[in-house]
């Protein structure tokens, strides 16, 4: 089993290391001796769901004899994540220059805001600023040409992502060695089709400025519409008895027509309607309300608990226990790697850990 000493705190390292652990790895969270991880008080149900089937170890890497712990961890794990301010690793000595001396097969990623280098590196950051820098908020990708705060966190998500992808390439290759990401970049890759329009001199059309991509409210909710290619919105225009807009693609004067016409339909019949004409449309869901979508339910989503997006050989990996207390297995992860109670005690005595 590989082993993975998680570093992190908060969103993106917790998915990155969720996944993980769902896949197998034995994944353990080292924490601080003070508050551990801060999702723990500002988001319990995140919390936990990030962190199910993690075992924790709370260890004070400020001191030398924190740092001796840690070193004797890596000599016996495969991988280490780690989420903090490009220096300050190094600062405690848990760099990968450090760790690769102690275990050159090491795989050691760090998640960061800006990357390791660069005017912004140092600069403390969450998803709004990193999304901000990488074209996301471009006011011309608005209506009203007012940037707004995207609703969901796709630097935090991306960069796990991108972890996982990084992670499992150097243990495929056998190999040790560092992965870096950066939010900003992970970004970045979401922006790339709005970029490539933008650079060929074209307006980005997947804004929801024009008719073919957009949302539209009915009498009791609303839906989504992606009819791109020609014969989508061609079927959709069919579909409404509107064929006089079949040229009228590109026409932002088109939104508000085809505004007036789904307000005559509920959100069923309008859905049943354009679905019996092949165009891709779908409900908008609420968040409470996710749980009875049964599109979701169909695919094993309960509205309660963390969806593993991979289905593998047909079966969905799932959490392999609840998140664990704060240090809740320094006592058993340091008898692994072969301390003594009588040590262990001492050094919990000594603020090195707590258990």
């Amino acid at each position: 089993m590989f082993r993975v000493l998680d570093l992190t705190r908060l969103y993106p390292g917790g998915v990155t290391t969720r996944l993980l652990a769902d896949l197998g790895f034995d994944v353990i969270k080292v924490e601080d001796t003070e508050v551990g991880d801060y999702l723990r008080r500002i988001s319990p149900k995140l919390f936990e769901w990030l962190n199910a089937g993690k075992r924790s170890i709370a260890i004070n890497l400020k001191m030398s004899e924190g740092r001796e712990l840690f070193h004797r961890l890596v000599r016996s794990s495969h991988v280490v994540i780690e989420g903090f301010r490009p220096g300050v690793a190094r600062k405690l000595g848990i760099d990968y220059e450090t760790l690769k001396n102690i275990n050159d097969k090491i795989v050691y990623c760090s998640i960061n805001g800006y990357g390791e280098n660069g005017p912004y590196s140092g600069l403390p950051n969450h998803d709004i600023n990193t999304v901000g820098v990488a074209g996301l908020l471009d006011p011309d990708l608005f209506d009203d040409g007012v940037p707004k705060p995207l609703t969901v966190q796709v630097a935090d998500v991306g960069s796990a992502l991108l972890c996982v992808i990084g992670v499992l390439n150097l243990l495929l290759r056998g190999v040790g060695g560092r992965v870096e990401v950066s939010m900003m970049e992970a970004a970045l890759l979401f922006n790339t089709l709005n970029m490539a329009m933008t650079y060929e001199g074209s307006e980005p059309s997947l804004t929801g400025k024009y008719p073919f991509y957009n949302v539209y409210r009915c009498r009791d909710g609303y839906i989504t519409v992606g009819a791109i290619e020609d014969k989508f919105w061609q079927g959709l225009c069919r579909a409404l008895g509107r064929e006089d807009l079949i040229g009228r693609q590109f026409d932002k004067g088109a939104v508000d027509e085809l505004s007036r016409e789904f307000s005559k339909y509920t959100v069923a019949e309008a859905l049943k309607l354009l679905w019996s004409h092949d165009v891709p449309a779908a409900p908008v869901n609420s968040i409470k309300s996710l749980g009875k979508d049964l599109q979701l339910i169909a695919r094993g989503f309960n509205g309660r608990d963390f969806l593993n997006p991979l289905l593998i050989n047909g079966a969905r990996p799932g959490r392999q226990g609840r998140a664990p207390r704060l240090g809740e297995n320094t006592v058993e992860i340091l008898m692994e790697i072969g301390l003594s109670r009588d040590e262990i005690d001492k050094l919990a005595e000594r603020g090195v850990i707590i258990k």
